[in-house]
């Protein structure tokens, strides 16, 4: 018999339907995602769409009676760990709620302005709510041991492993020749200092790769001039926001390495999908992503942003050398990073609570 399965998000991200697919085929899942923004409305996804309406008050949110009408059909929900959700956290300290309850997130503080899992009083938030949950969903290992660490029990646990779907294609070493950039333009990634080592690069080899960068936000501009201001627009190409797979996927297949200095996110996945690898700083904003790139394996961890200028000489001078970690980045995703490897987590999270 299928069990009524909930899964809670504020908005449905296109990349994330092909994992919860995976899961809405289970034979015993009976799967709904509910979110507050606009429906796909898509007949071929296994799985129910439902829209819930919040309201914010400062920092908080809170849905409205009909949150209450649907959770309570459940077997079990699955909630992004969103700590500022007021709904969520009287699903925390209710005692009388019949249904399993699990939330799913980084599990530590992650965000623009701060490193990766830097001490916040906000742990004790987490570490109580998770306590009082039936199974707890990460992005990465790294944050289970963490939690093992400060006593949890292991078996409540669960790994699902951030990724995103890429498309089949057939590998052609000899048509990467660019240098990549993919994401919104924000000053933080540290764009500039990628463009300024770049120019610098430049005048030391003349066999540096283009530059494609692909994104919109609110650097473009400036970006654009900076372009035309050193007379580079003949090697770096700014083409603006793309979302289309099967161009990106061209892009990706044609490049070398991706770069993004100052963030690892998901396109470190999605490098590594279409066999490119990953450079970026140590310590480079992540919700927990960069963890996948091991340095000089599957891509480049740096520690200076100086070592920019190095990277991109080597890149242009020694070509296989990075054509290699390009085939290690697609076997670490293929073996360790598919949707299905991300569904999993949720899938054996669930039968945990259902036991």
């Amino acid at each position: 018999m299928k069990k009524k399965i909930l899964f809670i998000t504020y908005k449905l991200q296109n990349y994330r339907i092909p994992i919860l697919n995976i899961i809405g085929n289970q034979e015993d899942i009976d799967l709904t995602v509910a979110h507050s923004a606009q429906k796909f409305d898509d007949s071929s996804n296994n799985f129910t769409e439902i829209i819930l309406d919040f309201k914010k008050i400062g920092p908080f949110t809170f849905y409205d009676s009909a949150f209450k009408e649907v959770v309570k059909k459940q077997d079990v929900v699955v909630c992004m760990f969103y700590l500022q959700n007021m709904s969520f956290f009287k699903l925390v300290l209710s005692r009388k709620r019949k249904f399993k309850l699990i939330f799913w997130g980084i599990g530590v503080r992650a965000s623009y302005t701060s490193d990766f899992d830097t001490p916040t009083i906000m742990n004790k938030v987490r570490n109580y709510w998770a306590r009082r949950s039936d199974a707890m969903i990460f992005y990465t290992q790294y944050v289970k041991d963490k939690y093992v660490k400060n006593g949890f029990p292991e078996s409540k646990l669960f790994v699902m492993p951030n990724t995103v779907k890429v498309n089949e294609y057939d590998e052609d070493s000899t048509s990467r020749k660019d240098l990549l950039f993919v994401g919104t333009l924000y000053k933080v990634k540290k764009i500039f200092e990628l463009l300024e080592a770049y120019e610098q690069a430049k005048r030391l080899t003349d066999k540096l790769p283009k530059l494609q960068i692909v994104g919109k936000g609110e650097e473009y501009d400036t970006i654009a001039q900076w372009i035309e201001s050193t007379d580079n627009q003949d090697n770096i190409i700014l083409h603006g926001a793309i979302y289309e797979e099967s161009i990106l996927a061209k892009m990706f297949t044609s490049s070398i390495v991706c770069l993004s200095p100052g963030q690892a996110g998901l396109s470190v996945l999605k490098s590594f999908g279409y066999g490119v690898p990953f450079v970026t700083h140590k310590n480079a904003i992540t919700g927990g992503e960069r963890l996948n790139i091991i340095d000089g394996e599957n891509g480049i961890l740096f520690n200076e942003d100086s070592e920019l200028v190095e990277i991109l000489v080597d890149v242009a001078q020694n070509r296989e050398k990075y054509l290699e970690m390009g085939q290690k980045a697609k076997h670490f995703y293929n073996t360790q990073r598919t949707p299905q490897n991300m569904a999993n987590g949720f899938i054996d999270a669930v039968h945990y609570t259902l036991k």
